[in-house]
């Protein structure tokens, strides 16, 4: 004990932090899904316009996409799904909706398919060149402009596909 050299000690093995910490959404993200393979009528024809159809549609996913956002985690990809669905039938009855090619476009964005969402922009942006669509497409894109939060992790190029600068 006096005489003989200290006891070395052992250091501590080193604590390793969690992989994800509760209630931490961040490490969960997923990359973004560039395909897409939304279906478009292409059978030729002039379309047949039902909006009052176009515009029930349109209310009812914006009640799925509503119920999406306090919906238990076990619910959440019925809902999205459902209000997917309802604003594809809008656009079957209206192929000319502004208001549902948007809300499409920002319901793909909610499961990150920025393919389709894209491709909703853009054709969002051809509604516009139209005088027929003008002010319905304006507006809708203008809503674009105003809302920062809208396609954050592309902005710029959800910008540059309805024809405005990426700021």
């Amino acid at each position: 004990m006096y005489g003989a050299p200290p006891q070395r000690l052992r250091s501590p093995e080193p604590i390793k932090p969690p992989a994800t910490l509760p209630g931490d959404d961040t490490a969960k993200v997923e990359p973004y899904n560039d395909d897409c393979a939304f279906l478009t009528d292409r059978s030729g024809g002039k379309p047949m316009r039902d909006v009052s159809k176009a515009q029930q549609h349109t209310q009812n996913g914006d009640q799925k996409l509503k119920e999406f956002d306090t919906a238990p985690p076990s619910a959440k990809s019925e809902l999205i799904i459902d209000g997917i669905d309802e604003y594809a039938a809008a656009l079957r009855k209206d192929p000319f909706n502004a208001q549902a090619t948007l809300k499409l476009a920002l319901a793909y964005d909610k499961i990150r398919h920025r393919g389709c969402a894209l491709a909703l922009l853009g054709r969002l942006d051809q509604l516009a060149q139209s005088p027929k669509f003008r002010a319905d497409a304006t507006s809708a894109i203008d809503e674009i402009e105003q809302r920062r939060k809208w396609f954050g992790g592309y902005r710029k190029d959800a910008l540059r596909k309805v024809g405005r600068t990426g700021n």
